[in-house]
């Protein structure tokens, strides 16, 4: 696990209780969840892809605190990170609508702290040096970046609806008949 960019992490830790099964297995327009966050995390510039709280899979690794939720996965990438890379750029698995503009404009131009979308905490932009909470202190992605001297970037009524979470069979039947 190691390059010189952008390291894109894929969030598919979490157990899926209210879509019933794995999300990351789910498939839509011909391609799993998983397979479809690493595809726009690639088509974004991501040099590397990883796969948080899924040890199992290439580029896999285990959450270290399980049931700790996306905030301590995110600690857990930043802790991996090479080196030389210069940040990550995350994306939670049950999130397919997003676009590679979605993205894009998190991480370019090169920002100096982390960076999200107003009212989305993901995607979530997290430069490599950035100051990180204690642990005990962080149960949410929000507690997590506030630290980090977030910048918030301003949405709009489309970008929202591609940053929505596909959390239930409701809304993954939904996703169906949309695209």
């Amino acid at each position: 696990m190691s390059g010189s960019g952008i390291i894109g992490v894929v969030l598919a830790g979490g157990e899926s209780l209210r879509m019933g099964q794995e999300k990351a297995g789910l498939v839509w327009n011909g391609q799993s969840l998983l397979a479809r966050a690493q595809t726009i995390l690639a088509e974004a510039g991501c040099t590397s892809i990883w796969v948080s709280g899924r040890p199992d899979l290439p580029n896999g690794f285990a959450d270290s605190h399980r049931d700790a939720g996306p905030a301590h996965a995110l600690l857990d990438a930043l802790e991996r990170l090479p080196g030389d890379a210069p940040g990550l750029l995350a994306l939670a698995v049950d999130m397919p609508l997003v676009a590679v503009e979605d993205l894009v404009a998190l991480t370019r131009p090169a920002p100096e702290h982390a960076r999200a979308w107003c009212e989305h905490p993901l995607p979530v932009y997290l430069p490599a040096d950035c100051p990180r909470p204690d642990r005990k202190d962080v149960w949410s992605i929000r507690k997590l970046v506030t630290p980090m001297q977030i910048e918030w970037l301003e949405t709009s009524p489309a970008r929202r609806e591609r940053l929505r979470n596909i959390n239930t069979p409701e809304d993954f039947e939904r996703l169906q008949t949309e695209r």
